[in-house]
């Protein structure tokens, strides 16, 4: 294979990684649904090939799993993932929040900005503007603890809480808003550690929220579900 057959390849699975990672991610492929291959290669525009190896590569980063003899399967849902997942996140975020440089006061301004534009999107409703919000405003306290890797890990796990995010936006309305302002008070201040409590409390609180639901969700059948790709 030639170099630019090779370079071609390699987008194609990218393409369609990002499209089914995506898919996952926001719901249009729900938890313990199948994948159809033939679909989504449709969808893409491509091969087989291409869709096999980012199966692949999605169920090497836990978003799917292969049963034999029944083809590839979203990952569910479950107390246990939500628990671990989110306690990793406290560790690594928290610490962020601790070790980040102090906030001028343009910055501060900003994180206040977000936050208003949090609350009206909260008031409307408008749950990929929150979504957006949320990790704009997140990231932007994060990027302060001048750590690139820790930054890199704190985004894979992002990925992987982005489907329990989309089930606390049912809960929370605008008590996520009150708990973010509580971040920014102590960041305000100049008292990281503060901040960094108030941050675990959010997490936290997002795992009380919806752990009753993910343990409902763990709970049903598979076969009855809507075939993602279908």
């Amino acid at each position: 294979m030639s170099t630019r057959d090779r370079t071609i390849e390699d987008s194609t699975v990218e393409q369609v990684l990002h499209y089914v990672r995506e898919g996952i991610m926001d719901g249009e492929f729900p938890p313990r649904s199948k994948l159809l291959p033939k679909a989504i290669a449709e969808t893409c525009g491509t091969s087989f090939i291409p869709v096999r190896e980012a199966l692949r590569t999605l169920e090497s980063e836990s978003f799917v799993h292969f049963v034999h003899n029944r083809g590839a399967w979203v990952t569910p849902l479950s107390v246990a993932d939500l628990e671990d997942l989110y306690s990793i996140r406290m560790e690594l975020e928290c610490q962020a929040v601790r070790q980040a440089d102090r906030f001028t006061k343009e910055e501060i301004e900003r994180l206040d900005h977000i936050l208003v534009q949090s609350v009206a999107g909260n008031k409307r409703r408008q749950k990929a503007k929150l979504i957006s919000l949320n990790r704009e405003l997140h990231f932007s306290i994060y990027r302060k603890a001048n750590s690139p890797r820790r930054i890199k890990m704190i985004e894979g796990l992002w990925m992987h809480s982005a489907r329990y995010q989309r089930m606390s936006l049912d809960f929370r309305h605008d008590a996520s808003d009150a708990e973010h302002s509580d971040i920014i008070a102590g960041l305000r201040h100049g008292d990281h550690e503060a901040a960094a409590e108030a941050l675990r409390v959010h997490l936290q609180s997002t795992v009380d929220l919806i752990r009753e639901d993910v343990e409902s969700a763990q709970m049903q059948p598979t076969h009855g579900k809507k075939l993602a790709g279908a």
